[in-house]
Formats: C-alpha cells, sequence, structure tokens
C-alpha cells in the first residue's frame, strides 16, 4: 500500500538533510534578533556566531538558503497536488517557511 504524498522523493531527502542545521541556525539568529536585543539593547546579529561557532554559522547559513531553494520547486508541487497532500507535505512546507521567515526578518524588526 502506498500513501500519497503531494511532494516527490528527492524533495523530501532534500527537507530531511537540510532542514535540522537550518532550523537550529535559524533558532540561533531568532534568539538574537529578539530576546538578546530587547534585553541587551541593538545587536549585531550573528557575530558572536561566526566567531565563537564558524563553522555552524557558516553550515548553518547554507543550510538556510538550501531549505529556502527548497521552497521554490515545494511549493507549486503542494499547489498543483493538493488532492494528494497529507499532513506531513503540509508540516515541511510549514516549518520551510517559519525557517525563511526567521532568517529573513529585518535584524532591527524587534528593536
Amino acid at each position: 500500500m502506498e500513501t500519497l504524498s503531494a511532494l516527490p522523493n528527492s524533495l523530501k531527502v532534500w527537507w530531511f538533510f537540510t532542514f535540522p542545521i537550518a532550523a537550529l541556525f535559524a533558532a540561533r539568529i531568532m534568539l538574537e534578533k529578539t530576546v538578546w536585543t530587547w534585553s541587551r539593547g541593538p545587536q549585531m546579529v550573528g557575530f558572536s556566531l561566526m566567531h565563537i561557532h564558524p563553522f555552524f554559522a557558516v553550515v548553518g547559513m547554507v543550510s538556510c538558503l538550501a531549505v529556502m531553494g527548497w521552497l521554490l520547486p515545494a511549493i507549486p508541487y503542494v499547489i498543483a497536488r493538493r488532492k494528494t497532500i497529507n499532513a506531513a507535505d503540509l508540516a515541511m512546507v510549514a516549518c520551510a517557511v517559519l525557517v525563511a521567515a526567521a532568517i529573513v526578518i529585518p535584524d532591527n524588526f524587534f528593536a
């Protein structure tokens, strides 16, 4: 028995390899943009991360770009195959949109 899915397997593999690191990186950046800015004043977002954990910062940036790039083919697939979409597909797209939003929001938005 095969479950119906709107996303092809290649997009699912792409998401599973890039999303975990992108989510961690986006969470750290959002922490700096919100909580640290409220408690410590204006920040150079990502400065301390780049100087303390440069490998994580670079891999996180590349993963975020990969997740944002993943959205470009994923959204048309989900729209075109909306009759076969399942909860996992929706969750993948929603999580990718949240990561993209966390990175794209301007640094001084919460200041």
